[in-house]
């Protein structure tokens, strides 16, 4: 029997910290009017610095070899950004924050482990009840999609009640393509942090589930990624019958909504977001020599109106930093080659490279850093808990915080 009562507390100051600045950093605000700035990207970023700054301080950051690789990175990054192609001094600040916060999460991880699950795992609940109370509304009371991201932060998201003959729902994001991009990035690093149990497949096929439900053009390709990610990782501890029950699910979900033919009305016209991929391609493929050697920079689009970051996050991060940026990254590919072998590691790259998020954002970091840490196929099934029946159906992280707290002689929660 596990003695909780060796365990050290679990933090709930630590949790709440991590939850907040978690939902910071997956949740990418906006300004509203017509010239929007990126104020909200910086409060955001120092905000999450000072919740978890004394986290960082006493949580005995080490620079494990996935941090290191990601170190070399930004070093890079900086040099690109204030000797190569300067921008502007506040924007290189943004950047480093951003790439040292995802550094700096990811260690302090391994001090407060149980907290930061059960943060991750809190997000993707709230995440996940809000698009499906979103959609419930839609659907059976007001046919009418109600802003929860307005609500909640004063800017109006990008929900549409028919586009292409389909809804399309965002939950607390700002809209649907942002929803699945980042739920994805944060499914793949509560699956890639935490030990298999039935809690933790729950509510990562839940999550992924719920990217499908945003009706985005990018959540079938997520879905099909994560659900395929998961197969591999969980294949010898699921059953094919839950495997065929999952995919019966997806499927019949994606035919009796009618995303399949609203997808095929949507290619099948001159889709605006396959246009902007397609002209940033063609953009970095017919640039100089030059421009592929040393990148086009970052300080600004290489296009005019073509939202350079839909191309991916990979291609967007090589083609602006060139060679200087391929040469340090290359080694976070070759990492996770060795541990996971070519084929789970294009896999899980696959994810990233499809991802349209900004060069800098810190949740497409966590997951790099999360995706090279170890090698995911030796990860062992978590330990039962003596309570495991009353605590079946909670989250990884809750359920050991609600265990250790319902135990005779446990001490009071404090953050060490």
């Amino acid at each position: 029997m596990t003695n909780h009562s060796s365990l050290p507390a679990f933090s709930k100051i630590a949790f709440m910290a991590m939850l907040v600045a978690l939902l910071l950093l997956f949740t990418p605000f906006e300004e509203s009017g017509a010239r929007p700035t990126m104020l909200p990207k910086y409060l955001a970023a120092g905000a999450s610095i000072l919740l978890l700054g004394p986290l960082f301080l006493f949580g005995k950051i080490r620079f494990t070899q996935p941090s290191l690789l990601v170190l070399v990175i930004l070093f890079t990054l900086l040099f690109h950004v204030v000797i190569v192609r300067p921008v502007p001094p506040q924007f290189a600040l943004l950047i480093a924050a951003n790439l040292a916060l995802a550094i700096g999460i990811y260690e302090v991880r391994f001090t407060y482990k149980r907290e930061f699950e059960a943060a991750v795992a809190c997000l993707l609940i709230i995440n996940v009840l809000a698009l499906v109370v979103q959609m419930g509304l839609f659907y059976f009371v007001s046919n009418t999609i109600y802003d929860i991201h307005k609500l909640l932060f004063r800017s109006e998201s990008r929900v549409v009640e028919d586009y292409f003959n389909i809804a399309r729902f965002s939950g607390i994001q700002v809209e649907p393509g942002t929803y699945a991009n980042f739920v994805s990035c944060l499914v793949a690093i509560y699956v890639f942090s935490t030990e298999f149990s039935k809690k933790v497949a729950v509510l990562a096929v839940a999550s992924t589930f719920s990217v499908l439900m945003t009706h985005s053009a990018s959540s079938m390709f997520f879905a099909a990624i994560l659900l395929v990610l998961f197969g591999w990782l969980w294949h010898k501890r699921i059953t094919l019958l839950q495997m065929l029950l999952v995919l019966g699910a997806i499927v019949f979900y994606v035919f009796a909504s009618n995303f399949v033919d609203h997808l095929l009305i949507r290619f099948g016209d001159n889709d605006p977001s396959l246009s902007y991929k397609m002209l940033g391609i063609n953009t970095y493929l017919n640039s100089s020599m030059e421009e592929k050697f040393i990148g086009f920079g970052f300080g600004s689009d290489p296009c005019n109106e073509c939202h350079y970051q839909d191309i991916g996050f990979i291609l967007n991060l090589v083609s602006r930093g060139g060679i200087i940026l391929l040469l340090p990254f290359s080694f976070l590919l070759f990492r996770a080659i060795r541990l996971h072998g070519i084929l789970l590691a294009t896999l899980i790259f696959s994810l990233p490279m499809y991802c349209i998020m900004y060069f800098y954002e810190a949740p497409i970091w966590m997951f790099m850093l999360f995706a090279i840490e170890r090698k995911l196929l030796d990860k062992q099934v978590r330990a039962a808990k003596p309570n495991a029946a009353s605590i079946a159906f909670q989250p990884a992280g809750i359920s050991s915080y609600n265990a250790m707290n319902t135990s005779p002689g446990t001490t009071p929660t404090t953050m060490p």
